[in-house]
């Protein structure tokens, strides 16, 4: 090969390169990560309801989200029940970022779970199969994406606050 072949061949090397810096993989890396933190945020909401400790929430969701969890959790506690709940199947709509620090995403989730007598450790109620579809407000801080707020998608629940 030729000195000037050498040079097309790494011209045409450092231009695939920065294409692909380019891409639109860098976006789909991004959706990625926001999905993966709404999987994280619904992990740490079943292990918080469980536990009775939205604490788990920390590093996946606002403070103000966390809250709202808490506000639930709460109210059964107050019924002396807690809540076991099973993510059976997510389903994800596209991500859609308004801002590089703000995204939102539809989800369709199908859920199992049960109500447990804090007192007798009984079962109180159970429900398996329960199809949520909701909406992911997430924000960015940092480098980790938070959930900010979950709503209903479901026709008639647009301002209902919703948890599994």
């Amino acid at each position: 090969m030729t000195s000037r072949s050498w040079f097309f061949v790494l011209a045409a090397a450092l231009c695939g390169a920065l294409l692909a810096g380019c891409s639109p993989s860098g976006v789909d890396d991004e959706a990625e990560r926001v999905k993966d933190a709404v999987r994280a945020y619904n992990e740490a909401l079943v292990r918080g309801y469980a536990m009775m400790d939205m604490d788990e929430l920390r590093g996946v969701a606002t403070p103000e989200q966390a809250i709202k969890e808490y506000v639930l959790m709460s109210a059964l506690g107050e019924g002396r029940a807690r809540m076991v709940a099973h993510l059976v199947r997510v389903e994800f709509g596209p991500v859609r970022f308004s801002e590089t620090t703000s995204a939102s995403v539809d989800t369709t989730e199908t859920w199992d779970y049960k109500h447990v007598s804090l007192d007798t450790s009984q079962t109180i109620r159970q429900e398996s199969g329960v199809v949520y579809r909701l909406r992911y407000e997430l924000v960015k801080s940092g480098d980790v994406w938070l959930v900010s707020d979950v709503v209903s998608r479901d026709e008639g629940a647009a301002s209902e606050r919703t948890a599994p």
